[in-house]
């Protein structure tokens, strides 16, 4: 509580000192002022035009983040379980992992168009890279030990794998999913600036085009929160999938 309390207080400063020096100090065509923002919100909100791009925009990003996902995961317990098969497929993908996402869009709608498969394959692409390299090593970095432990008690390898290999990995996997929600927002938001007829990146380049500072702005405003939401919702996932771990505050207690 003490917490959200100063997070409110924080933001409420920054606003504010945002609203005084925009206008005084800084032009409002460069920095507009929150109530301005807010207002083009409200009325872009009231027109349903922002909940139509906003959903264009995360239907994108949802279905691209669980392809990518699932796939992610599949291939790197795979890939984790054949050292031999690692060794030869790991160079490729990390080839295609180091090219520039924004090289990868014209190519995306070259192949599937401006509709909705050119944002979910790169959201996928995003999400798949991010959750197999987490996938992989996070698997590969399950305590030999314990694993060992585990097969002299008997443990079949499916059991090694359900009770030894997937609680040790559970961490990183985690940290995987969450790094892709923000990175398979930016891929659909990417693929939407370059070829579009909707959504919030289609909506940030058209006020862009037209000099219109607040929409542009309550744009990012919005992919911001859509984030922050996501984030919040894995946060309480994470917390109840990884409740057998302590908690920093518990060992520091101890």
């Amino acid at each position: 509580m003490k917490i959200n309390a100063m997070r409110l207080v924080l933001l409420l400063a920054i606003l504010g000192g945002w609203e005084a020096v925009s206008g005084p100090l800084v032009d409002p065509f460069w920095l507009s002022r929150p109530s301005e923002i807010g207002v083009d919100l409200w009325k872009s909100l009231l027109s349903g035009q922002l909940l139509s791009d906003l959903f264009i925009t995360f239907q994108a990003t949802a279905i691209g983040y669980v392809i990518g996902a699932i796939a992610g995961l599949a291939l790197g317990f795979l890939l984790a379980q054949s050292e031999t098969a690692a060794l030869v497929l790991k160079p490729f993908i990390l080839a295609v992992y180091g090219i520039p996402r924004i090289a990868l869009a014209p190519i995306f709608i070259l192949w599937f168009g401006i509709a909705l498969t050119s944002k979910v394959m790169m959201a996928a692409m995003m999400t798949f890279m991010l959750v197999f390299f987490n996938t992989f090593e996070g698997v590969r970095a399950a305590d030999l030990e314990l694993r060992n432990s585990a097969r002299i008690l008997g443990a079949s390898r499916g059991q090694l794998f359900w009770f030894v290999t997937i609680p040790n990995a559970s961490p990183w996997i985690l940290a995987g999913l969450r790094i892709a929600i923000p990175q398979a927002l930016v891929a659909a938001v990417v693929a939407e600036f370059i070829a579009s007829t909707g959504g919030l990146g289609y909506r940030i380049m058209e006020t862009t085009s037209i000099l219109h500072t607040p929409g542009t702005m309550g744009g990012i405003f919005v992919l911001m929160m859509v984030v922050l939401i996501l984030n919040s919702v894995l946060d309480k996932c994470e917390d109840r999938i990884l409740r057998w771990r302590p908690k920093e505050s518990d060992l520091q207690n101890n």
